[in-house]
């Protein structure tokens, strides 16, 4: 027999209040404090103590991939174990149709647009890819990026520049006076330059992941918008990193990232599509009711089905869906919110300030990012003179135990290695990887 809702909660959780333990968090949530000040070595070393990362290592990448606290990874865990016994009432129970519409209320609140403005997707490309190709396009129109956009944003604008006849432009900040820049100013004019009659879609960066740089978001969407312009933000970074405000921003569409800042599992993102403009981005895969109506042309039924065919949730509509996945979402939700995203936004910057202001002392290093906050956040980029960037990150690995990449695109003379300076690492970290630059360059001038 079947077991009702709350005897498969309580099954499922041993019994605790199923809110808590839906969002896996779990015994940890009493030691937390919210809002602790940014520089309480103490409290942040027993946040950073939630990862796995192994002792010695200074894990300082989550621009590519952030680590899940055990409680989200626990989360994965119950619901591969609890699917796998009891698929029905996994289905009925935790990730119905009802629990989905509550996660993206939750996530919406958390990234500060509707519910129904909102789609969960596997990551951000999914959303950059529904943003460009699923717009009706005609040859001669034109699509703006740049060229330190990622390629997750890039590359659908090229494919639609081919596919439809459309025409890619791209705004160069090649030029050393954009890494870092003198003002927000420099930037808006660049797009500004670019724009013709014939623009359409303006795809670019929130946070430059090459660099680290702080767009002016909502500036360069007023100016979109004045002239009828559609705007898509590669927002794969500031979730989770920063506060954010989607509808203050003033951009038409926002993909975003739930593995990197966010600590969600892998296969995690979202997808913001204004709900005036939701009617101009067409679903790349789909497999919901079209016009109301089911694949035999009747009518649909499900009254909910067709309120989610109505609303960004429907590009979520494209088959099986990562059931661990989702459930890593509510638990590194209730993460960050009872650490509270204020606090870790401080956090994040107080450890960037002490990466820049040591890497800036440092004879024979260039910080490429700005040390005004409103144009840098978490990611510091860095060069240090005459030394290879992977000679760098290996050398900081196997000496120090301290983990950064490079982003590295010679045919715009962009070569810089990386530091994200999210909770998993400490002050202590941050100074072991300014010694070790330090070191490095030291080696190079004898």
């Amino acid at each position: 027999m079947r077991p009702s809702r709350r005897a498969f909660v309580q099954q499922l959780f041993g019994g605790a209040a199923a809110g808590a333990m839906l969002s896996a968090l779990g015994e940890a949530v009493e030691p937390l404090k919210a809002g602790r000040r940014a520089d309480d070595e103490a409290y942040w070393r027993w946040i950073a103590s939630q990862f796995l990362t192994n002792p010695g290592i200074a894990y300082m990448n989550s621009g590519t991939r952030g680590p899940s606290p055990r409680q989200v990874i626990q989360a994965q865990y119950d619901a591969i174990r609890s699917y796998d016994t009891d698929r029905l009432s996994y289905a009925t129970y935790v990730d119905s149709t009802e629990t989905r519409a509550q996660l993206r209320a939750r996530l919406a609140a958390f990234v500060g647009c509707g519910a129904d403005e909102i789609a969960l997707t596997n990551n951000t490309t999914e959303g950059m890819a529904f943003g460009t190709l699923g717009l009706d396009l005609k040859p001669g129109d034109e699509i703006i990026y740049t060229n330190h956009d990622h390629s997750s944003g890039a590359q659908p604008v090229n494919l639609a520049a081919a596919r439809f006849g459309a025409r890619a432009v791209v705004v160069d900040l090649s030029d050393p006076r954009y890494h870092p820049p003198s003002s927000a100013d420099i930037i808006v004019e660049a797009f500004e330059r670019a724009l013709t009659p014939r623009t359409r879609l303006i795809s670019f960066c929130h946070i430059n992941y090459t660099d680290g740089c702080c767009l002016p978001v909502r500036e360069i969407c007023e100016m979109a918008r004045a002239k009828g312009v559609l705007t898509l933000v590669d927002g794969a970074h500031p979730p989770g990193m920063m506060v954010l405000d989607i509808e203050d921003l003033g951009c038409d569409m926002y993909a975003g990232a739930g593995h990197k800042w966010l600590l969600a599992a892998m296969l995690t993102g979202f997808f913001y599509v204004r709900r005036d403009v939701l009617d101009r981005v067409w679903p790349l895969v789909y497999s919901g009711p079209v016009a109301g109506k089911t694949m035999y042309g009747e009518p649909a039924q499900d009254s909910a089905y067709n309120r989610q065919a109505g609303m960004a949730a429907r590009y979520e509509m494209r088959g099986s869906k990562n059931f661990a996945a989702a459930a890593s979402w509510n638990a590194a939700l209730d993460f960050h919110e009872t650490i509270t995203p204020q606090a870790i936004e401080a956090r994040v910057r107080y450890l960037a300030a002490s990466a820049r202001k040591g890497l800036r002392a440092i004879p024979g290093v260039t910080v490429h990012v700005s040390d005004d906050e409103t144009m840098s956040c978490g990611l510091v980029s860095f060069t240090i003179d005459g030394v290879d960037v992977k000679e760098v990150n290996e050398t900081l690995w196997t000496r120090h135990g301290i983990y950064i990449r490079d982003v590295s695109h010679p045919e715009i003379g962009w070569v810089a290695n990386r530091a994200s300076t999210h909770i998993m690492a400490d002050a202590a970290q941050i100074d072991m990887l300014v010694g070790g630059v330090a070191e490095i360059a030291g080696e190079r001038r004898i």
